[in-house]
């Protein structure tokens, strides 16, 4: 079916959300089928540079892909099933259409999209679930912020003992993710050993921090969707989201093995891995431990050459191998007296041993051939108490640096003499680095959180350079490299945005997620195709890659 018949059915006014009429699938579609059309403005006039959104609520999946030339767009390789489908560009977007079937093999829908209610209000860039990142900024860390009532006592006295209180003041959200937030807290205090809440106490506070600072913002999933039209080579990419079932699971991390599967290490204490033909979620269970079933947390997880999964159990005391292969779960049982066993973030050095921060204060190395632990804590420890120990990566050089953001600090360890030197972050403010990646030269690159900006590091000069993504508030919080092409890709955590960055032109090319408040955390390659990039949504319990197509 041509655009122009498409164009006149629209303009006939059957409906205001989408029509959709079927044409045969090209070759070679077997696996998946393809939604295609035009999208309007309420005028009938084809708009370029659309979000066009497809839900498959049954496999708890989202695509999103960009109108083209007059209008039209493609999204192809889409599991068979029922979608909703929905446009959305500058000041306004269309009705969901549910009508929508895709077919392996068979017949592909055709979809004429109209752009004719009014947006929402724009959401300003923050953590989900929170008031904006300027209010927050000037949010109190003291219980003067705390309202009067029932339960006030309490978390003034208990929940400083992990944080300030400015993340509690902030924070915005209903009864569920209140009682969500308090358990994964009472896990992270039975880690560091600090006495629990008993039920009445959970009870108490979960009740006054759900009357004080409840939810006061309906979810307005296209609220981080950019208002300009999309263009250049940002036109030609595809997102994918996958929401887990459990929708606390917490996939802070992810992780992508030698075959392109990504894995995700979730916080209530499973591994996972989404099948990138099939998006098909399986979870699997780690080895039993000494930590009851509701104290579970897994960290950051890595994959080494061979496909072996690193990541630390803090429970339970331990680091865990899993052999991505085999499926053979190996226990590295953690020192007593040095600290818990979790941590921030993991690296895998060159020569097999594996690498994390922990305990806001160190890198942390294991000999995986003789389980044996080694600790380098940093010189500031000594001087600032708890520096952070944040990213972690490893130089070209052998070198492992790390980022202190407390102290707005890189540390660098050597393995061969085990001095640790550090370095301060050239930004007049609170930079807060996060998470960090190494390019093909060996050089790294830095999420510097708060200041939202990104820093390279040149490992031989320790000469830092910053760069500002064009976003105001971008929430920079994972780096990763793509070591053929020197690709640098960064996660915007406070604006729902995936960058790329290319250094040789400085050029920014930004790919939004499909849903805002995704809290995009750790991004990854797949090895398989280096245009895709993995990511995970920790509060909300979300994972899917961006991208980018060959046009």
């Amino acid at each position: 079916m041509s655009i122009d018949i498409i164009n006149r059915i629209l303009a006939m006014g059957i409906g205001t959300g989408a029509i959709v009429v079927g044409f045969a699938a090209p070759a070679g579609a077997a696996d998946g089928g393809t939604v295609a059309g035009v999208v309007s403005d309420a005028s009938g006039t084809p708009v370029a540079g659309a979000f066009v959104k497809l839900k498959n609520d049954h496999r708890r999946l989202t695509f999103m892909v960009i109108s083209r030339d007059q209008g039209r767009f493609e999204a192809r390789d889409l599991p068979p099933g029922q979608y909703r489908v929905q446009g959305v560009a500058g000041e306004h977007q269309s009705e969901w259409f549910s009508n929508v079937t895709v077919t392996a093999g068979g017949e592909d829908a055709k979809v004429g999209v109209v752009l004719a209610t009014r947006r929402g209000a724009a959401l300003p860039a923050a953590w989900p679930q929170r008031i904006p990142e300027a209010e927050a900024d000037r949010a109190p860390k003291d219980d003067s912020g705390l309202p009067e009532g029932a339960g006030r006592q309490l978390v003034a006295e208990r929940c400083i003992s992990c944080h300030d209180l400015q993340r509690v003041v902030v924070k915005r959200s209903d009864r569920d993710d209140w009682d969500h937030t308090i358990a994964r807290m009472r896990t992270r205090m039975t880690v560091a050993k600090l006495p629990d809440l008993t039920a009445a106490e959970t009870t108490t506070v979960v009740d006054y921090l759900s009357a004080k600072f409840p939810l006061i913002q309906p979810y307005d999933a296209n609220s981080r969707l950019p208002r300009m039209p999309v263009n250049g080579k940002a036109v030609a990419y595809r997102a994918a989201q996958y929401d887990l079932v459990n929708s606390h699971a917490e996939p802070h991390d992810v992780a992508v093995d030698p075959n392109g599967n990504p894995w995700v290490a979730e916080r209530a204490g499973k591994l996972g891995r989404l099948d990138p033909r099939t998006l098909q979620f399986v979870e699997i269970d780690t080895p039993p431990g000494p930590a009851a079933a509701d104290r579970q947390s897994l960290g950051n997880p890595q994959i080494d050459a061979k496909g072996t999964l690193w990541v630390p159990d803090g429970p339970n005391a331990r680091w865990l191998s899993y052999d991505t292969n085999a499926a053979k779960f190996v226990s590295y049982a953690w020192p007593k007296g040095q600290g818990n066993a979790g941590g921030n973030s993991m690296a895998v050095h060159p020569d097999g041993t594996i690498w994390a921060t922990g305990d806001n204060k160190e890198a942390r190395q294991l000999n995986p051939a003789t389980g044996e632990f080694k600790h380098y804590p940093a010189p500031s420890a000594r001087t600032h108490g708890n520096p952070g120990a944040y990213g972690i990566a490893v130089a070209g050089d052998g070198s492992v640096w790390w980022a202190e953001d407390e102290a707005d600090l890189m540390a660098r360890a050597d393995p061969a003499t085990g001095t640790v030197d550090e370095y301060k972050i050239p930004f007049d403010g609170h930079a807060y680095p996060r998470r960090m990646g190494a390019d093909g030269n060996g050089d790294l690159w830095v999420g510097l959180w708060n200041a939202g900006k990104l820093m390279k590091v040149d490992h031989r000069t320790r000469k830092m350079t910053i760069y500002a993504p064009p976003v105001d508030v971008a929430g920079c919080y994972s780096v990763v490299v793509d070591r053929k092409n020197n690709y640098v890709w960064v996660s915007g955590q406070q604006a729902d945005v995936i960058f790329r960055f290319d250094p040789k032109t400085e050029e920014w090319l930004a790919l939004p997620l499909p849903e805002a408040e995704s809290d995009v955390r750790r991004i990854d390659i797949d090895p398989t195709n280096p245009n895709r990039i993995y990511w995970t949504g920790n509060i909300p319990g979300r994972m899917g890659f961006v991208e980018l197509l060959t046009p």
